[in-house]
């Protein structure tokens, strides 16, 4: 079995990461694999940076045979127009739901008629791994595609070297909320401003007035930065999609910060994002009601984060979970590749 794996150039994403820990994870099981980039055309190291510690392989151009598997996650199966998967394995890797409809909804309307953009359903070569309840959900239910088994992932190594660091040491942490300025700014920047503006909060008959949280937006610092950052602070705000299993607010937890959440994607799934429910916000629009949880994180962070306990034991978990997955999905993954060479015994290839 010789997989190919496809991923972007020089692109540094939660999951272009996955898709380099896939391939160190393949390599250590001693099976033959290689990165192939779409866009590293002229480059002289296609590999971002922060990947190359998983000492990839890659090479220019799959090479369609039944002993092959083709790794393609879901925003990327427009691939499938200039890459030829027909004799291999087809591995479909649904990393989000969002990803795969957003350039759909950008050409038209969506709906369950016309939702299998690229025949999916009729491709008999083609497994699916799913890397969260959300995705798991949407295949079965909106995509009719019945068989789908977990591939989930795990946060970087390093953050949690750094976590780990941090908790042996005694310090205090400040009253900091972060969030990520590219993802649902819309959404919390009238929280962040009525924060800013001291506007007295009014909770059954309890006025408040506050001044000394601080908004810092993750933006521009190096995963070992942002890690450091993340265990200064009491609070990370996700208000934006949850496409798939987001790792910032995971990363954020193992730092030891609180959550808070929207219920979009995959956020609606405790399976996803096991926080307390009181920190999914419903309602938008109740900046009153989105501060008064804040503020009782702030204030009361000792407490409150305990409440966070069996979100970041499932965290803690995770990366001996993947390897259980991957387990179960290469034997999957070898046994529609013995039944392509088996098929491939009984047919004539005229081209």
């Amino acid at each position: 079995m010789i997989v190919y794996i496809v991923a972007q150039a020089v692109h540094a994403t939660g999951g272009q990461e996955l898709l380099h820990q896939f391939s160190k994870a393949l390599s250590d099981r001693g099976i033959e694999n290689y990165m192939l980039y779409f866009n590293g055309e002229g480059l002289d190291c296609p590999v971002a940076e922060p990947y190359k510690k998983y000492d990839v392989k890659y090479v220019d151009e799959y090479i369609d045979s039944a002993d092959s598997v083709l790794v393609l996650a879901e925003g990327l199966l427009g691939m499938l127009n200039r890459v030829k998967c027909e004799k291999g394995t087809l591995m479909v890797w649904w990393l989000s739901v969002d990803n795969y409809l957003s350039p759909l909804q950008s050409t038209g309307t969506v709906d369950d008629e016309n939702l299998d953009a690229f025949g999916l359903r009729l491709r008999e070569n083609a497994v699916h791994f799913v890397q969260s309840y959300y995705a798991k959900d949407f295949l079965e239910k909106r995509m009719d595609i019945a068989h789908c088994y977990f591939l989930m992932d795990y946060i970087n190594d390093d953050i949690e070297k750094i976590a780990s660091m941090y908790r042996t040491m005694s310090y205090r942490r400040q009253d900091i909320c972060l969030f990520n300025p590219r993802k649902g700014y819309e959404d919390l920047r009238p929280v962040i401003e009525a924060c800013r503006k001291n506007i007295k909060i009014c909770f059954f008959f309890a006025f408040r007035c506050r001044k000394n949280i601080r908004w810092i937006p993750l933006i521009g610092y190096k995963a070992s930065e942002m890690a450091a950052l993340m265990c200064l602070s009491k609070v990370y705000v996700d208000f934006g999609p949850h496409p798939g299993k987001d790792r910032i607010p995971r990363e954020a937890a193992m730092c030891g910060c609180c959550i808070m959440t929207n219920r979009r994607g995959s956020a609606a799934y405790s399976e996803d994002v096991g926080i307390p429910e009181q920190y999914k916000v419903d309602d938008m629009e109740d900046i009153d009601g989105i501060l008064h949880r804040l503020y009782i994180l702030v204030d009361h962070y000792e407490e409150e984060w305990e409440g966070f306990s069996d979100y970041r034991n499932a965290i803690a978990s995770e990366k001996a979970g993947f390897m259980r997955d991957l387990d179960t999905a290469l034997m999957i993954l070898e046994d529609s590749v013995e039944d392509r060479k088996k098929r491939a015994l009984h047919t004539c290839d005229n081209s």
